[in-house]
């Protein structure tokens, strides 16, 4: 046996053999333990997407029989092993074994075999048969454990030990994952040299003391416990390599006594062996002679030395070789002992690294992973992934003088850690309060505990960063509240105190310090400081004193007016981040709600309900605030209905307000009647009355700056200001609570300070006026007439103070109206805050009225109601209600139980023109409104336009009256105008009917329209018309207007007439309007000279009327419009065939015949100049070219409509051509046409301008060759799209290179100049255009034309599956004699 191995260690040989058969399992284990872990921790990970783990582990158990007596369920979510435990065998034993390392042989064996997924990552051989099959391989390895420990004489054959190498070396070199596993290559390696007597004796004593204590550990979970010949086999075998050991150390020290006595021995001898030989030479040359003595004894002395230094030599050489071989075994002893020292105490580390980092994932998950939904439910906690919505995350620069500006939004964790490329170890989160910053950090936290410890405790899909890989570069994250930092100051105390004590017994507690304290300085960690602006202490940041920074990353979240400490330089700030709220406000709700709300309940529909509430309330921008969005969201789920109809804003502000409070202090005071609150609403507070004074002096500073002279410093405010308001205690207290921010301004000298939201500084403020009502006068009075438009700036505010106190809300509302600084909505609000808080004695002022939406209909007739003497003007479009205009009677009152509002009665009541049958269809609908206009004495505008009912008796009253329009459904009977003296302009729809010659008031009136019956029109007495519009329906006195009619008359429409014959009632009324006598206009159709709009609404007229109102507009000085809605035009009229000047047109008018076009609309403009514009959607009708033919036109533009910018149809194109053709002053042509046509033009023409849907090329190279025949000079500008049209949906592309030989062709004839040939390429992905070919310069002589432009962008917006060209083509065709060739 070499002298440096154990494994022989009795001198029965199948005994040794036991004994390398169990170290040989002992060795499988340890090559097993990284496999079985690597393994399970996928079983885990899977198991965690599972909704029950019990489930889940039975079905990935062989036999379906967990081992639940060995395994602690709490832990089945972070720790990997207590799930592993579960497939152990079923006897109770492993329950304390805290790791596979410390579990044995049998434990490793059978979690391979019971868990099914070991089948994915073994050869499946080795479950084939499966077991319990005694031919299962895997089943044939674990009974070689059962085997060894139940052997009666604990020996073991030369043949069964030579099978258990074998089978246990195939194991562990399994090729599809042990044989690339380090671990089992490492036990193989150990095996060899076991199964070839290779072990040191050492090692060997080692493996069995292990192999021992791994039994003991587990010794209750044996299938069958260990035989007494076993244990006592491996006592006495520890017992004989421990002998062995010492007898070896003892032969040691035995040879290398005898060595040295052996040395000593041979000296002795080699002296004494000298002396005889120095003897026996004398005795030898005694009787020689002188010379041949002195010749011996020289030659005896050289001899003598000789054999010394032999004799020294090899003694020397004997004891320096024993020496090295103790040495050299020695050193090597030591070496090994000390590698493995070494190796035992890196293992120790890491394993008490990685059962650090588990029990700081395990607290973090208790502590950090969770957060309460508002501040108005602390205990109502959700885990932070449930609730959490990506933030707005911007980075701030601090430039060189000290000014912070944001920068760029982020959107990576990379960019919260690094700069470039490189982490920088100082970041600090700021932000508002409840912006988002602890919960931020807490989510982080929570993605790298999932990094490094997979979890489910929440399945909802990540919405913050992406890149959660970036968190691995954090081997340890240390999460420190400091708002908890009581009396510390120093970051390493900080950790023990809130993780160390938490997670650590107390004898532990000092070895974790210092191992935290060597992994900061081994590895990159990061330590998140949270809430610097809560930390109790003088210091401007935490002490790094003892912790190694150069890996140390600090994550700090802060207010900004903590950040603004000038403690704290801007060297130390290496990243300034920003979060801003959320970024998708709809998302957190739904988040918020599914938390808050049955699962059966409709939480889209839930989310869309808060939004309508949040705009009814005009808290859209609260959501900028995560904390008081979802503060106003918990408040609002609590009564859904009441929030939606009824709630008191006030209520909900003094409940954050209450919130805001608690966050400074915790002490609890109520108000009572012998301490009344200063408002009804702080009624039931909890943290008002112990904060009352303070509270009072920061709504004086909101006071004072809302109202402040200086408009900019109003919101933003500096903090030297604010000192002249509040004390520091009062400032501390404000800012602490969160009621005000502080931050550094761009100026790097001073600070600036704001409310945490503008709504909280209105509330307060309307709560300072509610306790001194005189500001009213002494300070609100004079900021509604320093400011325009002031309104706005306190419009909030006033809804406040309608709540808090509305006998000062009425006060400000007088101020308002009296200023005409208001508006309805504002108003409606108030005195809906004022209802909702129940507030009596409600008098707020209001002039104009607009009864537009239904749901506000009946709270106006209210406030109405409270300003019967105050109403100047009187709006009401309504869709769905009906509305009974009346003085007062009886009737008002009868329909109160079918739901109109019944207004108190007047002390004159009028006679009432309803009848039974209208009043009970009245009444009978579900929503009604009854206005009394009794005591509107100032009311001078009325517009309604709904279906209304209005007795003539409540307009009897209304002497200042101005304008009146009665329309659009509503009804009126016998009204009687004669009693207005001031009206200015009427509006009278066909549902009222007009007593005669109740419209009198000529002088006055304006602007006339009426479209009821009316008999008796007088338009000689009118003095100030402007504009008239009448129907069929009126009949016109035969008197001519005055001369001041003719002159400020500048509209004229006309509904419903028939204009095709030219001595009918009709026509006389047309001229009459115009100024002049049927007889004297026979020939002609008369127009007013200044007149400026005509509108004929479904009128009937021949083409020929039509054609001569044309050649009047053309002869006028200024522009004049003329529109035709649905109006009906023949296109010959019979009666005055030939009559009219120019009416020759041909056979293709003879052969149209009368027949009526339906429904034409048709907007013509004439101007100076005789420029005609015509914008028509429709161009195949007869009638419009009829129109155009022969008129002296110079000027032309055909156009479609500006909405659509497309014809509906072409194809009637000789009419156009024959009409064109004719027009013989025709200078000027502009066009938009679908597709080319043979145009037939005038000579006179000099400027053609148009657009084509498509001109192919052969089409373009036709127009030019037509142009260069003319003998006049030409100027031409075309743009097209290079496509050809198929069919009505289908288009092909032209390449563009088709229309450049065009362009050549030209540049070569001596009589073109192309000015410009410009070829537009538009690309759908970005919606634009780019210039590809160009050829020729702009003059500047020549603007492009908006219409043909705003067609071809029409024509693109089409073309939706095609990349089209566009192409510019403009050119001079020059004629002169002297280069005409």
């Amino acid at each position: 046996m070499p002298a440096n191995t154990g494994t022989k260690i009795f001198a029965d040989k199948e005994t040794n053999n036991w004994f390398k058969a169990c170290i040989a399992l002992s060795v499988t284990k340890e090559g097993l333990t990284n496999f079985v872990e690597n393994t399970m921790k996928k079983v885990h990970a899977a198991l965690g997407k599972c909704s029950s783990y019990e489930k889940a582990i039975i079905s990935h158990h062989r036999f379906s029989g967990p081992s639940w007596k060995n395994t602690k369920r709490h832990y089945w979510k972070s720790n990997w092993w207590e799930i592993a435990k579960c497939f152990l065998p079923p006897q109770k034993g492993y329950a304390d074994v805290s790791s596979v390392q410390e579990s044995d042989f049998n434990a490793v064996i059978n979690i391979i075999m019971n868990c099914t997924d070991f089948k994915n990552y073994l050869s499946s051989s080795w479950l084939s048969p499966p077991p319990p099959d005694p031919l299962c391989p895997l089943e044939k390895v674990r009974q070689i454990g059962r085997d060894l420990r139940h052997s009666a004489n604990c020996k073991t054959t030369d043949s069964e030990l030579q099978d258990y190498f074998q089978i246990l070396t195939m194991l562990l070199a399994d090729p599809v994952c042990l044989a690339h596993d380090t671990s089992a290559n490492k036990a193989l390696s150990i095996l060899t040299d076991l199964q070839n007597d290779r072990l040191p004796l050492t090692e060997f004593g080692n493996l069995i003391q292990e192999f021992k204590q791994a039994i003991e550990r587990v010794k209750d979970a044996a299938e069958e416990d260990f035989s007494e010949k076993a244990k006592q086999s491996l006592e006495e075998g520890l017992k004989k390599i421990k002998e062995a050991l010492k007898d070896g150390e003892q032969e040691i020290r035995n040879k290398i006594q005898q060595a040295d006595n052996e040395i000593t021995e041979k000296m002795n001898k080699a002296t004494s062996q000298i002396e005889e030989m120095k003897l026996e030479s004398v005795q030898t040359i005694y009787d020689r002679t002188e010379y041949c003595t002195r010749q011996i004894e020289q030659k005896i002395g050289d001899e003598t030395k000789k054999a010394e230094q032999t004799i020294t030599s090899q003694i020397d050489t004997l004891t320096k070789s024993s020496v090295k071989l103790i040495e050299d075994h020695t050193r090597d002893r030591m070496e090994r002992i000390q590698q493995k020292i070494a190796d035992k105490a890196g293992e120790d580390f890491e394993r008490r690294v990685e059962d650090l980092r588990c029990r700081l994932v395990d607290h973090y998950r208790e502590t950090v992973s969770y957060v309460p939904l508002s501040s108005l439910y602390p205990s109502l906690d959700k885990h932070v992934q449930d609730v959490y919505v990506s933030p707005k995350l911007h980075r701030i620069k601090i430039e060189n003088d000290g000014r912070r500006t944001k920068q760029e939004q982020i959107f990576t964790y990379k960019d919260c850690f690094n700069r470039g490329d490189k982490l920088s170890r100082r970041i600090y989160l700021q932000g508002e309060p409840g912006s988002g910053k602890s919960t931020f950090a807490f989510k982080l936290v929570n993605e790298w505990c999932n990094i490094h410890l997979p979890s489910t405790e929440s399945t909802k899909e990540t919405t913050v960063f992406v890149d959660v890989e970036t968190l691995k570069k954090f081997k340890f994250l240390f999460f420190i509240s400091l708002r908890d930092s009581r009396h510390q100051k120093d970051v390493m105390q900080m950790i023990k105190t809130q993780l160390i004590d938490n997670i650590c017994t107390e004898d532990e507690r000092e070895e974790v310090k210092k191992l935290c304290l060597q992994i900061i300085k081994n590895d990159i960690c990061l330590v998140i400081q949270d809430g610097l602006d809560e930390w109790p202490s003088d210091e401007s940041l935490p002490s790094m004193t003892g912790i190694p920074k150069d890996n140390c990353i600090m994550l700090t979240t802060s207010r900004p007016w903590k950040l603004s400490d000038e403690r704290i330089k801007n060297s130390q700030i290496d990243i300034l981040l920003e979060v801003e709220g959320i970024s998708d406000t709809e998302a957190f709700s739904e988040r918020i709600l599914r938390c808050l709300l049955e699962e059966s309940m409709d939480i889209k529909k839930s989310v869309k309900q808060f939004n309508v509430f949040l705009e009814s309330r005009n808290l859209e921008s609260i959501s900028s605030s995560p904390m008081l969005h979802a503060l106003v969201l918990c408040t609002w789920v609590d009564d859904t209905a009441e929030r939606l109809t009824g709630s008191s804003l006030c209520d909900l502000y003094t409940t954050l307000l209450d919130c805001l409070c608690k966050k400074a202090t915790h002490d609890m005071s109520y108000f009572n009647k012998l301490n009344p609150p200063p408002v009804k609403n702080f009624e039931g507070s909890k943290y008002l009355k112990s904060n009352k004074a303070h509270i009072d002096s920061i709504a004086e500073a909101a006071f004072s700056f809302l109202f402040s002279n200086e408009k900019e410093t109003s919101i933003v405010f500096s903090d030297v200001k604010l000192s002249d308001f509040l004390l520091p205690s009062a400032k501390e207290f404000a800012l602490k609570s969160g009621l005000l921010t502080k931050r550094k301004s761009k100026k790097a000298t001073d600070t600036t300070c704001r409310f945490v939201h503008k709504t909280f500084q209105e509330f307060l403020t309307a709560y300072h006026i509610a306790n001194n009502a005189d500001a009213v006068y002494d300070v609100v009075s004079d900021y509604l007439k320093r400011h325009s438009d002031s309104y706005l700036d306190i419009s909030q505010m006033f809804i406040y103070l309608c709540g808090l106190n509305i006998s000062a809300a009425n006060k400000l509302s007088a101020l308002m109206n009296e200023h005409g600084k208001y508006n309805q909505n504002l108003i409606l609000s108030g005195y809906r805050e004022a209802m909702a808080n129940k507030n009596t004695q409600i008098h707020l002022h209001m002039s104009h009225f607009g009864f537009n939406y239904d749901n506000d209909a009946e709270e106006l007739s209210h406030i109405l109601a409270l300003n019967t003497s105050r109403a100047q003007s009187l709006h009401i479009k309504l869709e769905r209600t009906r509305v009974s205009i009346c003085a007062q009677d009886a009737l008002s009152t009868r329909c109160q139980k079918s739901g109109p509002v019944s207004l108190p009665a007047c002390d004159d009541p009028g006679p009432s023109t309803l009848t039974r049958k209208d009043w009970v269809e009245f009444s009978s609908s579900s929503c009604c409104v009854v206005l009394d206009l009794s005591w509107c004495h100032n009311l001078e505008r009325m517009f309604i336009r709904c279906n209304a009912t209005v007795q003539p008796s409540a307009l009897v009253g209304l002497n200042r009256l101005k304008d009146l329009w009665l329309f659009g459904g509503c009804k009126c009977r016998a009204l009687d105008l004669s009693h207005h003296e001031h009206l200015e302009s009427i509006t009278l729809d066909d549902g009222v009917t007009l007593l005669p010659l109740s419209v009198n008031n000529y002088k006055s009136l304006k602007c006339i329209e009426i479209y009821t019956t009316y008999d008796g029109l007088d338009l000689s007495l009118f003095e100030n018309l402007s504009s008239i519009a009448i129907s069929n329906k009126v009949k016109l006195l035969p008197k001519r207007p005055l001369i001041q009619y003719k002159q400020k008359l500048t509209r004229i429409a006309l509904y419903r007439f028939k204009l095709n014959s030219v001595d009918n009632e009709a026509n006389q009324t047309w001229c009459l309007l115009n100024g002049e006598d049927l007889v004297q206009c026979a020939d002609y159709t008369p127009v007013l000279l200044n007149i400026a709009y005509i509108n004929l609404r479904q009128v009937t007229f021949s083409s020929n009327w039509l054609r001569s109102l044309l050649r009047t507009l053309l002869t006028l000085d200024h522009w004049v419009t003329c529109n035709l809605e649905k109006c009906i035009i023949t296109s010959l009229d019979h009666e005055v065939k030939g009559r009219l000047p120019g009416s020759h047109i041909g056979s293709s008018a003879e052969n149209a015949g009368s027949i009526p076009f339906q429904r034409i609309n048709l907007q013509i403009e004439t101007d100076l100049n005789k420029t005609c514009a015509i914008e028509v959607s429709n161009f195949w009708q007869n009638c419009l070219w009829e129109t155009l033919h022969g008129l002296d036109v110079k000027n032309l533009s055909l156009r479609p409509p500006r909405v659509t910018q497309s014809f509906a149809c072409w194809n009637r194109e000789p009419q156009m051509l024959q009409s064109l053709e004719s027009l013989s002053q025709l200078e000027t042509l502009r066009f938009n046409l679908p597709k080319y046509i043979d145009l037939q033009l005038p000579p006179s023409l000099k400027h053609l301008i148009g657009s084509f849907y498509s001109l192919l090329p052969s089409q373009l190279r036709d127009l030019v060759n037509k142009l260069l025949t003319w003998t006049q000079s030409v100027e031409c500008r075309l743009e097209f799209v290079c496509i050809d049209k198929i069919t009505k949906f289908v288009s092909q592309k032209i390449p563009p290179e088709e229309y450049m030989s065009i362009k050549q062709t030209l540049e070569a004839l001596e009589n073109v100049k192309v000015k410009r040939f410009r070829i537009y390429e538009f690309a759908l992905s970005t919606e634009t255009w780019s210039v590809r070919d160009s050829v020729g310069v702009d003059d500047g002589g020549d603007d492009d034309d908006d219409d043909v432009g705003k067609l071809i962008q029409y024509i693109m917006n089409q073309l939706t599956a095609l990349v089209a060209y566009q192409c510019e083509f403009r050119l001079n065709c020059v004629k002169n004699p002297d280069f005409t060739k």
